[in-house]
């Protein structure tokens, strides 16, 4: 069997170009995780998030390691709010965190 590999997390802000168009999406790239089952959960200032989240199964990789992702959907005026919000992954019982706020990327 494959050993057990932990996920590698990125967390992608809105676009400048994306904000424009009134609209924000947060993306949250789950890479190389083994074996194919993960859970992914957002936060704005640490109170969960479920509207607007939408996150894909898991698919094999050419590594034969899995990936997902998952969006969280909202208004510019909610990501300029200036809550900091965070993607958490637990995949076998671990939990993997990333965060993003807009005074990040002004």
């Amino acid at each position: 069997g494959q050993a057990k590999a932990g996920p590698s997390v990125t967390l992608f802000p809105p676009s400048s170009e994306e904000l424009q168009t009134n609209k924000a999406t947060l993306v949250c790239l789950v890479n190389d995780f083994y074996p194919g089952s993960v859970t992914v959960a957002w936060k704005a200032d640490g109170t969960p998030v479920t509207q607007g989240v939408e996150t894909t199964k898991p698919s094999k990789q050419s590594n034969n390691k899995y990936m997902a992702s998952s969006y969280l959907s909202m208004t510019p005026g909610q990501w300029n709010s200036g809550k900091a919000y965070s993607c958490h992954v637990t995949h076998e019982g671990s939990t993997v965190e990333k965060s993003v706020s807009p005074a990040d990327c002004s």
